[in-house]
């Protein structure tokens, strides 16, 4: 259930970079389109569509890896994952489509502390939980299998051994 909730926000997150994508394709070839009327910002917007993919690779990664291992995440990484991955790009895609305030507006963007701080904070400790929920898995994994390939590289040497005390000595 909850990979399965993984898989399916990563690939919410997918096809939102993928929206991106097109509409600066489309707005590069119609660059005074209506469309291209909306943008403010494009390297925002080119910020935004590729945060939006490498979040949703980052999700992608973590719910294969946490299916690989058998790892059930708890809900509040799976939570501050989802929550930082779609929030951060977010704030390039604000800056994107909402026009910069006035010259002598205060010099802190509406948008972007407090939101950023958030999401930041979330993501950074989910991803970090996450890390570390695979790398304890992988390793006790790793030393699960040098177990099984130690004990049967003993039970292999142990039929050997009596494979060679029961053949006949001698000339054949």
């Amino acid at each position: 259930m909850r990979n399965t909730f993984l898989l399916a926000f990563a690939s919410l997150l997918l096809a939102i970079a993928l929206t991106i994508a097109w509409v600066l394709a489309v707005t590069l070839f119609f660059p005074h389109g209506q469309l291209a009327g909306l943008i403010v910002d494009r390297n925002s917007l080119i910020r935004a569509h590729i945060d939006y993919l490498m979040m949703a690779q980052f999700i992608f990664l973590f719910a294969l890896l946490f299916r690989q291992y058998s790892i059930i995440p708890p809900w509040w990484v799976i939570g501050a994952s989802c929550y930082g991955a779609f929030f951060n790009p977010l704030g390039f895609l604000k800056r994107a489509l909402i026009a910069k305030p006035p010259a002598d507006a205060p010099a802190i963007e509406p948008y972007f502390p407090l939101s950023a701080a958030v999401s930041f904070t979330f993501i950074t400790v989910a991803f970090l939980a996450a890390a570390v929920l695979i790398i304890r898995a992988a390793w006790r994994s790793s030393k699960a299998v040098s177990e099984a390939l130690a004990s049967q590289a003993r039970s292999d040497a142990s039929s050997n051994l009596n494979l060679s005390a029961a053949r006949p000595k001698g000339p054949l």
